[in-house]
């Protein structure tokens, strides 16, 4: 790399570290925990300095132990292990005991989430290395300004949460791939097993990089150009024999350093752990595992012959239990096991019309002309199309969060229309995509979660078509704290959906229904006439039994006083409103 581009390059990137660090920042200290954060948190903790995996056991814990590896170096922690919630293995309320009542929430919190904010800034880095490779400087430029106010990527680059972090792994483990694939080195191969393994270490998902990988890597065995291999004396491989051989190789690779790192985030120990009720259930109830008995008897075999630890194999044996039947909506529907076209439809409402206009215009473009359809587009576009089928055909509807690994992709191949443009007129035309994906960023900043584009109308008209994480992941209980001390409002009547603690943030309020059993009210009972704020979950009724669905069912009917970050609804009420027959 010649000085001058070197100078460039270092430019854009300090800047673009120094703008999503701010962007990230600015929006996750304005929030309150999301509902899984933390579990993740305390999980992590709790194996670090234990080497105990009893809380959460639905992932692999590699992304827990990198967001709580701040707290080591924090000696004032407490953790309670004399507690009955941590013998009975009830993550919930010991996550709660452990961050809201024997510590100081936001302090750990913050802490952690800079951990993911430093996976987004590693993920960003290679956006723009593949994408310069691609299709130069300027162009790669510009794709890394729209991925760094992309919404959905700055929303989940903040959260103490699996996602983020594998969609990191899984993009830099392909870009690593294709660089393998252009070009067998042993840096390629390294760098490209290592994102892989992490990848597998942070969440079960991530097995589906397997089939992509040996997808992908047909495309340089069946080239009939030689594979450049500069570890031979002849510097390419030329014989189909010898590409074969070679790519089995990668593979060998890929699976070895997985196996090791899956031991390494247990400690290359087999402790047993202490169930949750979830998984004590599961264990009671075989019949539970009947609808993934085949995938779940490998995982049990594999234990049995010590080919991985315990924790893993019965993490990964729940997880699949669980991912069966959930509640899901779309569009005032209701399911348990979700709509294959749900997927799509949260791609089409959440991403920016900015972006959705470079993709489509990418598209054609790769179709229209065949020649590009080489070894290099089979890399952009196999991955998020395997990513999103696969999401279609399971029953997990509840967020774009488990499509997040196509976005970078979607970015790159954005990045098609990006050149084109470039081609065509100047680089600083450029700038106009990423002003107007700005201007719609600012629509809901620092809101990022709870983003929605114009197609359906923004954000404020998120929840008539999309619940759940894509909008009401209980991260405004903060923000409604300050709107009552901004309106001098001194209690409230309270309906939360979320995992954070109310007292902590010095709020005087009654429960209602849909509000954590965790929670001790400060107040007994409603207190009416008053205010009432109650999340758009719990509105809709999406996680609560009949009876309590029903009672907030005529506060559809009525304007709310105020809408908290989209995803609380504040209403001023005179009376019961409960008693207000239905129509």
């Amino acid at each position: 790399m010649e000085g001058s581009t070197r100078v460039r390059t270092t430019v854009v990137l300090c800047a673009f570290a120094v703008a999503f660090t701010a962007l990230t920042i600015g929006s996750y200290t304005q929030k309150s925990a999301t509902v899984d954060e933390p579990q993740h948190l305390t999980a992590g903790y709790a194996a670090l300095r234990l080497h105990d995996y009893r809380i959460d056991q639905e992932h692999p814990p590699f992304l827990r132990l990198w967001a709580a590896l701040p707290l080591l170096a924090m000696p004032d922690i407490c953790m309670d292990t004399n507690s009955a919630s941590w013998s009975d293995a009830n993550e919930w309320a010991f996550s709660h005991h452990f961050l809201y009542e024997l510590n100081d929430a936001d302090r750990l919190l913050y802490r952690a989430r800079f951990m993911t904010v430093v996976l987004g800034i590693v993920l960003g880095i290679l956006l723009f290395c593949w994408a310069r490779e691609l299709f130069g400087f300027w162009t790669a430029t510009s794709v890394l300004a729209l991925y760094c106010v992309e919404p959905n990527v700055l929303a989940h680059s903040s959260l103490v949460t699996t996602d983020f972090g594998m969609a990191c792994f899984s993009f830099g483990s392909l870009y690593f791939l294709w660089r393998t694939a252009r070009n067998l080195t042993c840096a390629n191969v390294i760098a490209a097993a290592g994102f892989f393994a992490l990848a597998q270490a942070s969440k079960f998902s991530a097995l589906i990089l397997g089939p992509i990988a040996l997808a992908l890597l047909a495309a340089p065995m069946l080239r009939v150009a030689a594979w450049p291999c500069p570890l031979l004396p002849a510097g390419a491989l030329h014989s189909r024999r010898s590409k074969v051989l070679a790519s089995a190789a990668v593979v060998a690779i890929l699976a070895l350093a997985s196996w090791i790192a899956v031991w390494a985030v247990y400690g290359f120990q087999d402790r047993r752990i202490v169930p949750n009720h979830d998984l004590s259930l599961v264990r009671k109830n075989p019949e539970l595992l009947q609808p993934v008995r085949g995938i779940t008897g490998v995982a049990s075999w594999m234990e049995s012959h010590k080919l991985v630890p315990d924790a893993y194999a019965q993490s990964f044996i729940l997880s699949q239990v669980k991912a069966q039947h959930r509640t899901a909506y779309l569009a005032g529907r209701f399911s348990r096991t979700g709509w294959w076209y749900y997927f799509p439809v949260v791609f089409l409402v959440k991403t920016p019309i900015t972006v959705l206009l470079l993709l489509f215009c990418g598209l054609t473009l790769l179709m229209q002309k065949p020649a590009r359809w080489d070894m290099d587009t089979a890399f952009l576009m196999l991955p998020p199309a395997i990513f999103l089928g696969v999401a279609m055909v399971t029953h997990l509807n509840i967020g774009l969060r488990h499509i997040l690994p196509i976005y970078p992709f979607v970015l790159l191949i954005a990045g098609v229309t990006l050149e084109e443009i470039r081609a065509k007129w100047r680089a600083v035309v450029l700038l106009a995509p990423v002003v107007l994906a700005s201007i719609e960023l600012a629509t809901a900043y620092p809101h990022c979660l709870a983003f929605f584009n114009q197609i359906i109308g923004g954000p404020s008209n998120g929840h008539l078509v999309l619940l759940d994480s894509n909008l009401d992941w209980g991260q405004d209980l903060k923000p409604l704290k300050r709107w009552m001390d901004a309106h001098h409002v001194e209690q409230i009547n309270l309906s939360y959906f979320g995992t954070a603690d109310p007292a902590y943030y010095g709020m005087r309020w009654a429960g209602l229904p849909g509000t954590s059993a965790d929670f001790t009210p400060t107040l007994p009972g409603p207190r009416l006439p008053g205010y009432v704020a109650v999340s758009v979950q719990n509105l809709y009724g999406l996680h609560l039994d009949a009876p309590s669905s029903d009672l907030y069912v005529p506060l559809l009917e009525r304007e709310p006083l105020a809408v908290i970050g989209y995803s609380i609804h504040v209403y001023w009420v005179q009376t019961n409103w409960w008693y207000t027959p239905r129509t």
